[in-house]
C-alpha cells in the first residue's frame, strides 16, 4: 500500500506543478497494429477506430472466453443465448452479426453451414491469445465480404527461443472446472508454441429460470492450438497455425404442448456437439533488403455441428471455407507502402438436403502513404462471385496529427458488401404439414453498404490522459431477409449511426482506468429499431496495484434498453471483480466474482443468464 500511496502523492504534486496541458508526443497511442492495413502500422497513422486488447489485460480480468473480452470494446454489442456454449451474436456499430469478420491469425473463422455463414464464437477461448485487434468501420477493400461492420482479428502467441511452460487449474460456480497447459521453445531457426485447455461446467438453464426452468445445461470444451515459425534462410519465413476445438452443449428447445402451433421455450434433453478446425500455412519471401515482402498462403476452416434431440431425431451440418491467397507488400520509400493481393475462396455447405458450394475470386490494391504528420490509405478491390458476378469496393482513410498539441483527426469513407451464403442461395424448399416454404434464391444480389466515420483523439497531461470521440454512419442496401412466401429476398434497407467515446487515464504506474460510451441508433425501412442493439452502452475497466505482486481489476458494463422479439428488455449493469497475487516467481493465485451484485437481466428474450458466481485458481510458470 505504501508503494501505491507514494506514487499517487507524487502525482498530486506533479499535477499542481505548471505543465503543458497538451502533449505533442503520443506514445501510448502509437502502438503497432496490423489489421487495419494488413501491414505493421503505427496506430497514429491509422484512420480507423481501433481497440487493442492485450494478453496482460485479458489475464488481469481473468476472462476465459473471447466474447467476455469483446463485451468491453466500444461500438460492440455482444449477446449470448443461454449459458456457456450458447449461440453468440456480435453487433458492431449496429450492423448484423453477419457483417463482422472474425479472423484467427488471418484465418476466417465463420460457419459456412450457418444460415448466413457468420462468425461462430461460442467455443472460442482466450488461453493462447497474444492480443485482439478490433477495427471498426467498413473494411471490405482489404477483407471482402463480411466486413461491413468491421474486423476482429485474434492473434495468438508465437514461440520464443527461451523455453517457457505453464499450467493452471480453476474451479468455481455451477460446478465449473477449467485446466490449461502450454509452453514455447525454439532456437535461431524455428520456434513453436503449444496450448491446451479443458472446461467442464454444469451451467445453468438456457431457458430463463424465471419462467420455471431449473434444469442445468452443461458444457464441455477441449481446445488445442499450435503455432510454428521457421526461418530456414535470411529471406524465407515459414508459418503454420493450427487450432482444434471439440465442444458439447446441452441446450433447451421449443415444445408445442397444445398442438396449436404456439411454441413455448422450455427444458428439453437436446444436445449439440461441435468440432471446429482452423489452420493456415504460409511462406513469406523478404526481398530487396525487405523492401518487398511476398506472402503466399492457404487457409482452412471447418465446422461440423451435430444435434441430438429429445424426440430421437438427429441432424448433422458441415461447413468449410478454403482460401488461397498471395499478398505483396512493397515499401517504395519511408513514406509510401503498396499492398496488393489476390485470393480465391471456396465456401461449402453439407447438411440436410443441401450439398452445395460457391467460389469467389478477388484482387485488391492499397496505397498507404505518410507526409509529415499526415497519413492516408486509399484502396480498391474487385470480387468476382460465381453466382452474382462482380462487385467493386473502395475506401479512403486519412488522418492528421497536429504537432503542437498532439491532436489527431481521423476519418474514412468506403463501400462494402456481404455476399449471400450458400444456404441462402441454394437451400431447397420445404413442405411442412402440406405447406410449401421456399428458402434458397439463386437470384439474390449481395448486400451493399457505404460507411463514414470521423473522429478526434486528444492526449493531455504528458499522455497520462487520452480522450477520443468518433461519429459513424452506415447505409446498407439490398439487405437479405427471409420472406415466408418467397424465401430469401433482397427486401430491406438498414441504417445505423452513432457516437463512440473513450477516456484512458494513467495517473500512476499502480493505477489506470479506461471508460467507454457508445450511442447507437438503428432503423430499418419502416423506421423501426433493430433488435438487440442498445441505444446506450457504457464500459469501465480499472486496474489497481496497491502493493507489490497484488493486482485488482474492476470491470463494469452498462447495457441500455433494447427490443427483442416484440419485447423491450430492461437495462442492466454488471460489475465483475478479479484479483491475483504472485506468491513466488513461479506461482500465482487468482480469483474473481462475476455479476458481483447479482443483477437479474436478459441478453436474449426467454434465455437465462448467470447469477453472481465466483471462481478461484492457481497458475504455475516454469
Amino acid at each position: 500500500m505504501k508503494f501505491c500511496l507514494r506514487q499517487l502523492t507524487l502525482l498530486l504534486i506533479v499535477s499542481l506543478t505548471p505543465i503543458p496541458l497538451f502533449a505533442a508526443e503520443t506514445e501510448r497511442m502509437d502502438e503497432m497494429v496490423v489489421t487495419a492495413t494488413r501491414t505493421e502500422t503505427f496506430l497514429s497513422q491509422v484512420a480507423s477506430s481501433v481497440t487493442v486488447v492485450t494478453a496482460e489485460e485479458i489475464e488481469a480480468r481473468q476472462q476465459t472466453q473471447v466474447i467476455e473480452v469483446l463485451r468491453s470494446v466500444p461500438g460492440l454489442s455482444v449477446v449470448q443465448s443461454g449459458s456457456t456454449g450458447g449461440g453468440v451474436s456480435i453487433y458492431m456499430r449496429g450492423t448484423h452479426n453477419k457483417h463482422t469478420l472474425v479472423l484467427i491469425d488471418g484465418v476466417e473463422f465463420r460457419d459456412a453451414s450457418g444460415v448466413d455463414a457468420s462468425a461462430s464464437l461460442s467455443n472460442l477461448t482466450t488461453d493462447n491469445i497474444e492480443r485482439i485487434e478490433v477495427v471498426r468501420g467498413v473494411q471490405s477493400v482489404l477483407y471482402g465480404s463480411d466486413a461491413i461492420g468491421g474486423v476482429i482479428n485474434i492473434i495468438t502467441k508465437k514461440g520464443q527461443k527461451k523455453p517457457h511452460f505453464y499450467a493452471s487449474a480453476e474451479a468455481g460456480s455451477y460446478d465449473t472446472w477449467r485446466e490449461t497447459a502450454g509452453g514455447s521453445l525454439g532456437n535461431d531457426y524455428i520456434t513453436g508454441a503449444l496450448s491446451f485447455s479443458r472446461t467442464d461446467t454444469d451451467g445453468f438453464s438456457a431457458a430463463d429460470e424465471n419462467n420455471g426452468n431449473d434444469e442445468e445445461d452443461g458444457y464441455e470444451n477441449t481446445t488445442f492450438a499450435l503455432n510454428l515459425n521457421a526461418s530456414p534462410s535470411d529471406i524465407l519465413e515459414l508459418n503454420l497455425t493450427l487450432r482444434s476445438t471439440e465442444a458439447e452443449y446441452e441446450q433447451d428447445g421449443f415444445t408445442d404442448p397444445d398442438g396449436d402451433y404456439v411454441y413455448e421455450f422450455s427444458d428439453t434433453a437436446d444436445t449439440s456437439e461441435t468440432d471446429e478446425k482452423t489452420g493456415r500455412i504460409e511462406g513469406v519471401l523478404h526481398l530487396l533488403d525487405d523492401r518487398w515482402q511476398m506472402a503466399v498462403g492457404a487457409a482452412y476452416t471447418g465446422i461440423d455441428r451435430e444435434y441430438d434431440y429429445e424426440d430421437g431425431s438427429e441432424y448433422d451440418y458441415d461447413g468449410t471455407v478454403k482460401k488461397f491467397d498471395m499478398q505483396n507488400t512493397i515499401r517504395m520509400n519511408d513514406q509510401n507502402k503498396i499492398v496488393a493481393g489476390i485470393e480465391t475462396e471456396n465456401e461449402a455447405y453439407d447438411g440436410g438436403d443441401l450439398k452445395a458450394d460457391a467460389t469467389n475470386n478477388a484482387a485488391y490494391l492499397q496505397d498507404q502513404f505518410t507526409a509529415g504528420h499526415f497519413s492516408a490509405a486509399v484502396g480498391v478491390r474487385y470480387d468476382d462471385h460465381e453466382e452474382f458476378g462482380g462487385e467493386t469496393t473502395w475506401r479512403v482513410a486519412p488522418t492528421y496529427t497536429m504537432p503542437s498539441t498532439g491532436t489527431r483527426i481521423k476519418g474514412s469513407v468506403g463501400t462494402g458488401f456481404k455476399a449471400p451464403s450458400v444456404y441462402q442461395l441454394y437451400a431447397p424448399k420445404l413442405v411442412v404439414y402440406g405447406y410449401t416454404y421456399y428458402i434458397g434464391n439463386e437470384d439474390l444480389e449481395p448486400e451493399e453498404s457505404i460507411g463514414y466515420d470521423i473522429g478526434i483523439e486528444q492526449p493531455f497531461l504528458e499522455n497520462r490522459l487520452v480522450i477520443g470521440v468518433a461519429w459513424f454512419f452506415n447505409d446498407i442496401d439490398n439487405y437479405i431477409d427471409y420472406d415466408y412466401a418467397l424465401g430469401y429476398q433482397n427486401i430491406d434497407e438498414v441504417k445505423t449511426q452513432g457516437i463512440e467515446s473513450t477516456i484512458s487515464w494513467y495517473p500512476a504506474e499502480c493505477f489506470d482506468i479506461q471508460v467507454g460510451y457508445t450511442y447507437t441508433d438503428t432503423e430499418d425501412e419502416s423506421g423501426e429499431r433493430l433488435d438487440r442493439r442498445p441505444l446506450h452502452k457504457g464500459t469501465a475497466d480499472l486496474n489497481f496495484y496497491p502493493i507489490k505482486n497484488l493486482q485488482i481489476n474492476l470491470n463494469a458494463l452498462y447495457t441500455g434498453e433494447r427490443d427483442d422479439d416484440d419485447q423491450t428488455l430492461d437495462a442492466y449493469t454488471l460489475i465483475n471483480l478479479a484479483t491475483s497475487y504472485q506468491l513466488t516467481e513461479n506461482l500465482k493465485i487468482f480469483g474473481r466474482v462475476n455479476n458481483l451484485f447479482d443483477e437479474e437481466y436478459e441478453e436474449v428474450s426467454g434465455y437465462g443468464t448467470a447469477d453472481i458466481s465466483s471462481y478461484v485458481g492457481i497458475k504455475l510458470n516454469f
